[in-house]
């Protein structure tokens, strides 16, 4: 059963975790915008800061579950290194967009991109 848990930990961070090149796409991105809708809603803090936090803490996660589930497993030095350099390229490039897309004002939570773009105005 041990073996069995720590399976899919090690599963889930690989999920999370910079490591896959298409999981933000697929996982990180959306995971991140649904934390941060819900988190605006319960603490009305900025929503881009919001979803950037939570695109990091998917990313930290993800890491942290392959750690201490695959430490036996863990990636070479050098490519260790790659990996490093590649989520921090990544990390600049998405905080860089998300901070444009905010300034554009298209970066919004669930109810007022709704209102916004999706709701009929009768005059």
């Amino acid at each position: 059963m041990k073996r069995l848990s720590s399976g899919l930990l090690f599963f889930v961070g690989w999920l999370l975790s910079p490591f896959t090149w298409w999981n933000d796409a697929f996982i990180n991105i959306p995971l991140s915008y649904l934390m941060a809708n819900l988190l605006f809603y319960t603490t009305h803090l900025s929503f881009m800061w919001l979803v950037l936090g939570s695109y990091w803490f998917t990313n930290v996660l993800g890491i942290f579950f392959i750690y201490f589930s695959g430490r036996h497993l863990i990636l070479s030095a050098k490519n260790r290194i790659k990996a490093a350099i590649f989520l921090t390229a990544f990390l600049i490039i998405y905080s860089v967009i998300m901070i444009h897309l905010d300034k554009q004002g298209r970066l919004l939570p669930f109810g007022a991109f709704f209102e916004k773009y999706c709701v009929v105005k009768y005059k």
